[in-house]
């Protein structure tokens, strides 16, 4: 009897075996369902789940270390994969009704939250469910109306996608990218303007206080002295011109010629007197200029 195995397969479908489940009496033949949440694997095997360490560096690891019994509706589900709030989702297809989404508790495998899907068929099985990081859900239903059917749930309504042959036992985990983010236009880049240089912090002069100074006696001011404007000056008075004095000069005698002479005697003596008043005027005139 050989041990169950898990195994990685990556997005190249590249196989790697990481051991066998420590555990001697675990058997795949009913599991129909797994996920992995953080560092555990998630099995269903029929009516219960089990829990197995996955990480490397635990003492548990690859060991089974929990099982719990699923209640309905989360006991029909063929598939679930990890939803919110750390619980496991898939599609229920068990009723009457439409199929529903169904999200239980993993660690007590109760059923959490149910919702009925319009347009999602039901009566069928849906053997592969994954979830987006925008939590749509993606679900495969085996065969519907002849025909396997893919459909996506969102907003409670179903869309179906595509469709193909029927499958009478399918399963898929969920790797699928992350939602494309909305276009952003970037902005205008605009010209590189060198920043503005830092303010020189302004230092005032420093201004020390002188001592006081005792106050000396200031003698008052005198006013000038009034300038008396001084009398003009005379103006020079002409001085006259002294006639010169002229020697006397000695009289010559003028000879008596009565016959030449027609004056009389005492005639000749009016003029002589005349003639000596006349220079002694002149003479006392000229001493008084003296």
């Amino acid at each position: 009897m050989h041990p169950t195995h898990v195994v990685l397969i990556d997005t190249k479908g590249v196989v790697n075996d990481l051991g066998p489940v420590v555990a001697p009496w675990f058997r795949t033949d009913d599991v129909s369902a797994g996920a992995v949440v953080g560092t555990t694997f998630y099995v269903r095997d029929n009516a219960r789940l089990h829990a197995i360490d996955i990480d490397p560096a635990s003492a548990s690891y690859l060991r089974i270390v929990r099982s719990v019994a699923l209640d309905w509706p989360a006991l029909a589900l063929d598939d679930f994969t990890p939803g919110p709030g750390g619980g496991l989702t898939g599609v229920s297809a068990a009723g009457h009704g439409p199929g529903e989404v169904v999200t239980f508790d993993p660690v007590s495998g109760r059923s959490v939250r149910r919702a009925e899907v319009a347009g999602l068929p039901g009566k069928s099985t849906y053997g592969a469910v994954a979830i987006d990081s925008a939590g749509t859900i993606y679900a495969v239903n085996n065969g519907y109306k002849g025909r396997s059917r893919v459909y996506r749930i969102a907003d409670g309504a179903a869309v179906e996608l595509s469709t193909d042959q029927p499958f009478g036992l399918i399963d898929g985990a969920g790797c699928l990218p992350a939602p494309m983010p909305p276009q952003v236009v970037p902005p205008t880049p605009k010209p590189d303007v060198p920043p503005a240089p830092a303010p020189v912090p302004v230092v005032p002069p420093r201004v020390s206080t002188p001592a006081p100074v005792s106050a000396a006696p200031v003698a008052p001011a005198v006013p000038p002295a009034a300038v008396v404007p001084s009398a003009p000056a005379p103006s020079p008075q002409p001085v006259p011109v002294r006639a010169a004095r002229r020697e006397p000069q000695p009289r010559a005698e003028l000879p008596l010629d009565p016959k030449t002479t027609p004056m009389t005697k005492s005639r000749k003596w009016a003029i002589v007197t005349v003639v000596l008043v006349m220079l002694g005027a002149g003479a006392a005139a000229a001493r008084a200029r003296g």
